[in-house]
C-alpha cells in the first residue's frame, strides 16, 4: 500500500509533462530571443513565467499557466489582438490563479502600447487590488500607471506617483529609476531646484545603483 501511496497519478504525470514542455520551450526561446520581436525585453517576460508555472498542480492552474504562455508567444511575434484575447480570457475566467495575475499586468502594457491609457491604468490598478503581492509585477503596474499620465502631459501627477513608490520602498533599487523618472517630469515642467533635488536623492539614498552615474551626469548639467 505504502509503495503505491508514493506512485505517481496520471494527472500528476501529465501536469508534469507539461510542465517539462514549457521549461524546454522557454529555454529555447531564451536561447534563441534575438529572433524573436521584443528581443530582450520579450524573453525576460517568458522568464518570469517559470518562477509560477513549477508550482502549479491544479488542473485550473495548468491551463491558466497553458494560457499564459501562450499570451507571451503572441506577444513576443506582435500579435496585439492574440495578447488581448487570451489575457482577457485569462483575467475573466481564471481570477484567483498567478496567471491571472501576470496578465492582468500584461494587458496594462499593451494598453499602454496602443496608447489606450485609460484602460491600461484600470488593468495596472486591477492589479495592485486583486493581487499586488509579486514586487516585479507591483512594480511594473505602479510604473505603468505613472507613465500612463506622463505619456499624457499630466507631469505633475506623473513625478508625485514616482516618487510615492520610491518613498514607500526605499529597500528596492528599482526607486532610483523612478525617482530618475520623477526628476523628469519636473524638467518637463521645468522645476530645476525640484529636478536637482531628486537626482541629489538618486545619489544620497542609492549610492550603489547604476541609476547613479546617470544621476551625477544630469546634476551636472544643471550647474
Amino acid at each position: 500500500m505504502e509503495e503505491r501511496s508514493n506512485r505517481p497519478t496520471r494527472a500528476e504525470l501529465e501536469e508534469d509533462q507539461f510542465l517539462e514542455w514549457v521549461l524546454t520551450a522557454l529555454a529555447y526561446i531564451r536561447a534563441r530571443g534575438h529572433i524573436f520581436i521584443g528581443g530582450a525585453v520579450a524573453v525576460v517576460a517568458t522568464i518570469a513565467i517559470i518562477s509560477f508555472v513549477q508550482q502549479q498542480r491544479s488542473s485550473a492552474r495548468t491551463e491558466a499557466a497553458a494560457l499564459l504562455f501562450e499570451a507571451t508567444l503572441a506577444d513576443q511575434v506582435g500579435q496585439i489582438d492574440g495578447v488581448l484575447r487570451v489575457c482577457e480570457r485569462l483575467v475573466d475566467d481564471f481570477g484567483n490563479t498567478p496567471a491571472a495575475a501576470q496578465a492582468t499586468v500584461m494587458l496594462g502594457n499593451r494598453y499602454f502600447a496602443l496608447g489606450r491609457y485609460a484602460e491600461a491604468e484600470r488593468s495596472y490598478q486591477r492589479y495592485l487590488d486583486d493581487y499586488g503581492d509579486e514586487p516585479v509585477l507591483r512594480f511594473a503596474a505602479e510604473s505603468g500607471i505613472a507613465a500612463g499620465y506622463e505619456a499624457q502631459g499630466n507631469f505633475e501627477q506623473a513625478a508625485a506617483a514616482y516618487v510615492d513608490y520610491a518613498t514607500r520602498h526605499p529597500e528596492i533599487e528599482a526607486s532610483a529609476l523612478m525617482l530618475m523618472d520623477a526628476a523628469r517630469c519636473h524638467r518637463q515642467l521645468g522645476d530645476r531646484d525640484r529636478e536637482r533635488s531628486l537626482l541629489e536623492r538618486v545619489m544620497e539614498e542609492f549610492p550603489q545603483s547604476s541609476a547613479t552615474t546617470r544621476a551625477r551626469q544630469e546634476l551636472g548639467a544643471l550647474m
